[in-house]
């Protein structure tokens, strides 16, 4: 099937609502596909993820809002599941947590994984897993895609009730932190609707003038998408596994080379004006190729069916940069 045919057979909310627990749990790794497919886990991973998902991208676009203000309310969404949901930020019996149960617990709260994987979230779960969906459907990339007020509130019951069923399976009590999740949550959502900030259409690269246009080819975005996820892990657990520094020091590291990408991917994308959706999707692909190498690396004797399906879901996605690619034409060849 041609991406372009997808508007006239799928609706880009239901797309969303798939391809955000597929970010979150499968390419991860922390859903194999045997898991993954369950009707029951999927329902509440998609409930989750693709509810959250949706509400972000929702609000972004009645705001008014940009990118900046996206990036909160990935936030906001991180703190939402691990924080209230399923409560990794605070219960050391986590079962991911591996080393970082003790390096970075203080006050009971697992600082160095809050930290990691909220950013996670925001980047992977949310940003990269809307602008993801935003590419297969261009011609709606600007509209609302929930424009049924019984379907917003329906998106606001799953992500909503599905922590009633988390809060009846978890025992672990976090004490004050739970509400101090909540009002986390609640202040990121309040400084995203205060942002400045506007979504301004992409241009075609055919439409700007030799001074516009971005010279800088998709790889380089890969390259930047791959080597980042990578230093997110290395620093996270170079640091943990190795104790090779204080976990402060380690949660300092992590923002300021977060800071260091986002301010590389602004610089090559013109201020984020002069990409196109090959440069963004090479940028997405690049992070999750990494994601998808390491699955299997890391515990594919675990799920052994990683060893088979992590090459398909990086074939899907060779596919799926072809077909965006091809709109371009003789520009994208160039590009």
């Amino acid at each position: 099937m041609k991406l372009s045919a997808l508007p006239r057979q799928i609706p880009p909310a239901l797309a969303l609502f798939v391809v955000a627990p597929v970010f979150g749990e499968l390419f991860s790794g922390s859903s194999p596909l045997n898991e993954f497919i369950n009707p029951v886990t999927f329902l509440s991973l998609a409930l989750l993820y693709g509810c959250g998902a949706i509400l972000c991208r929702e609000l972004v676009v009645r705001w008014d809002k940009g990118w900046a203000s996206l990036f909160l309310l990935g936030l906001a969404y991180g703190i939402y599941e691990e924080g209230m949901l399923v409560q990794s930020f605070f219960d050391p019996t986590w079962p991911d947590l591996g080393s970082l149960a003790v390096y970075g617990r203080v006050a009971g709260v697992n600082w160095v994984w809050a930290e990691h994987l909220s950013l996670f979230h925001a980047l992977v779960s949310i940003a990269a897993s809307i602008a993801f969906v935003e590419m297969l459907f261009p011609a709606q990339r600007w509209e609302r895609w929930v424009t049924s007020r019984r379907l917003w509130l329906a998106n606001w019951a799953g992500f909503i009730g599905i922590y009633a069923v988390w809060e009846a399976l978890t025992t672990y009590d976090p004490g004050i932190w739970k509400l101090v999740s909540l009002l986390a949550v609640l202040g990121l959502g309040l400084a995203a609707r205060l942002l400045p900030g506007r979504r301004k259409n992409a241009v075609h690269p055919a439409s700007l003038d030799g001074s516009q246009r971005l010279k800088a080819q998709p790889l380089r975005f890969f390259a930047l998408g791959f080597l980042g996820m990578f230093g997110q892990f290395f620093i996270v657990y170079n640091g943990s596994d190795r104790q090779a520094y204080h976990f402060l020091f380690t949660m300092l590291l992590l923002a300021v080379y977060d800071l260091a990408l986002l301010w590389m991917a602004w610089r090559w994308s013109k201020r984020f004006t002069g990409w196109d959706d090959r440069h963004r999707l090479a940028l997405i692909t690049g992070g999750l190729s990494l994601l998808l190498v390491l699955g299997p690396l890391t515990v594919g004797q675990q799920y052994p069916v990683m060893y088979y399906t992590h090459p398909g879901y990086l074939f899907l996605l060779g596919l799926v940069y072809r077909q965006v690619n091809g709109r371009y034409g003789q520009v994208g060849a160039a590009g």
